[in-house]
């Protein structure tokens, strides 16, 4: 592996710790904008999922580890799924931590972590000091075209908008503004990739193992990562096998003691996707299919090309290493349009090897520096002006969203009477009292107090578009009462939240029906408590 002397790894963690800072300040807006009349959501990107990651937090908040589904209301048992977040709910329980601080705590900590690791593995192919540091950026703060392409053509309603502005899986930066396990999962795999390359001869006993257990911790975040960390690394040495006519031996072992070990965790996890009823019609819903390619040239558009170059510097510098970095990205490209539920899964990570190679062609292509001098000021300042035009989506979406919470926008925010009836639930009902309500409340009711819904996530309400239809009908003023009874009786409904989001469902006053009994009332947000013989 190439030398990395402190100076360098000083530069690293403080650029990682801005990068991660940057990431946090819509968070940290949001909650000082709150006021005694708006209460802020705790995210500012993908509210569906934040709240279905505390859901999973509260089952280990309370001393479980099998997971079960709250955003929707059929009885199951629950399964050793989704143990990330279940985990970090039990860890939350034991640091006395409330759960946006511990997800977001988590958040920032993982995406440090994931920064140090995407610079160590650049480190595995690049010997310069400056041409590692301009890949890192590239790999980390930079996105695609799509704020180029919103200026010229903007999304016309319902289109497709640019991918660098909500395809979380694709870049680095958006893992870092999001989601913990994102973060987490990136972070295994490249110590996976290291451990496995970092010696020439293959990795000796010790790093076999670590790269067995970080293969392993990686299946329970994200079990189709395991693809990528036994074939990227399989393909890879038999192209050197073709290359040096030499087989590393130490390394396939490992990489078969990985996929032996793996067996298990894959085998139970198929077992629950596919003979647990409520399992299975989840992961039928799970589905994240691909973009257009031409989405995917706009979203990587700028590294594709710089990576082009980088290519060809690469071949002519004769670096070895080069087949690692371009087999991942071409398998990625392959796995991204396979027929299967989870085509855009496989992104994960993949802005580091595109980084890796367009840093190498931006710095050694583009920019070299002259033999035994410094790049010249105006030459630098090009290549710097590059970089930040390239970051500019990045910048948009954290400026955006910062602003956003400053302006206390209703996206972001809760009134605080929704808020009231939510947490009266959580202090005067049960876990397993299933409540009926819009999806909007259904989404927070699991995600702030861990209590089972009727509706409330497009992937973990099962029938969920059975299930919205029915809560239409049931809000609206001209259903049938009797219609009425009996989706709270198939539902096994304890609970009806009636607030603004519900009202705006249909005219339905639920103070007519003798079946509900109010149990709590605030400035216009009710609860009632269901009376179905």
């Amino acid at each position: 592996m190439n030398t990395v002397k402190r100076q360098e790894w000083t530069w690293v963690i403080v650029v990682s710790a801005m990068i991660v800072a940057a990431a946090a300040l819509p968070y940290l807006t949001g909650y000082l904008a709150q006021t005694p009349d708006l209460r802020f959501s705790g995210t500012v990107i993908d509210q569906v999922d934040y709240h279905s990651h505390l859901a999973k937090m509260w089952q280990g908040y309370r001393g479980e580890w099998r997971y079960r589904l709250l955003f929707t209301s059929e009885p199951h048992r629950g399964a050793y799924v989704q143990t990330f977040y279940v985990a970090l709910g039990h860890l939350a329980r034991i640091t006395r931590l409330e759960l946006p601080a511990a997800y977001h705590l988590a958040r920032s900590i993982f995406g440090f972590l994931m920064l140090l690791a995407i610079h160590r593995f650049i480190c595995l192919f690049v010997p310069s000091t400056r041409t590692r540091r301009v890949a890192f950026l590239l790999a980390t703060i930079v996105s695609g075209l799509g704020w180029l392409t919103e200026a010229l053509v903007p999304t016309s309603p319902g289109g497709l908008s640019p991918i660098d502005f909500w395809l979380l899986d694709a870049f680095t930066y958006l893992a870092v503004l999001a989601f913990p396990h994102f973060c987490a999962a990136v972070a295994l795999l490249l110590s996976t990739y290291i451990l496995l390359l970092k010696r020439a001869e293959g990795p000796n006993l010790w790093d076999g193992i670590l790269a067995v257990l970080a293969s392993l911790v990686l299946g329970i975040i994200h079990p189709y990562a395991l693809l990528l960390a036994d074939a990227v690394p399989l393909l890879y040495w038999s192209t050197e096998v073709l290359r040096k006519r030499r087989v590393n031996w130490g390394g396939l072992l490992v990489v078969v003691v990985m996929g032996i070990s793996q067996m298990a965790l894959l085998i139970y996890d198929l077992w629950v996707f596919r003979t647990q009823p409520v399992f299975a019609a989840w992961a039928a819903q799970n589905v994240t299919l691909s973009p257009p390619p031409s989405a995917y040239l706009w979203g990587y558009g700028l590294l594709l090309v710089l990576g082009i170059v980088g290519l060809v510097v690469w071949a002519r510098h004769g670096w070895p290493g080069l087949a690692f970095p371009l087999i991942w990205i071409v398998l990625v490209a392959v796995l991204t349009y396979i027929p299967w539920n989870l085509q855009r899964r496989f992104l994960e990570g993949v802005q580091v090897p595109l980084g890796l190679l367009a840093g190498v062609g931006l710095a050694e292509g583009l920019f070299p520096e002259p033999r035994g001098q410094r790049l010249s000021r105006p030459r630098w300042l090009a290549m710097a002006l590059l970089v930040a035009l390239a970051a500019t989506s990045n910048l948009y979406l954290t400026v955006g969203h910062t602003v956003a919470a400053a302006s206390r926008d209703s996206r972001l925010f809760w009134p605080a009477e929704v808020v009231a009836g939510v947490d009266w639930l959580g202090k005067y009902t049960g876990p397993d009292d299933t409540v009926l309500s819009s999806f909007e409340v259904g989404n927070l009711i699991p995600g702030r107090i861990g209590h089972r819904v009727v509706l409330g996530h497009w992937m973990e309400t099962i029938d969920y578009e059975k299930k919205h239809a029915a809560v239409a009908r049931f809000f609206a003023a001209d259903t049938p009462d009797e219609e009425r009874v009996a989706l709270l009786e198939e539902q096994g409904v304890a609970y009806l939240f009636y607030g603004p989001q519900e009202q705006a469902l249909g005219a339905f006053d639920p103070e007519g029906s003798r079946h509900l009994l109010q149990r709590f009332s605030q400035d216009g947000v009710r609860v009632y408590a269901v009376n179905v013989p």
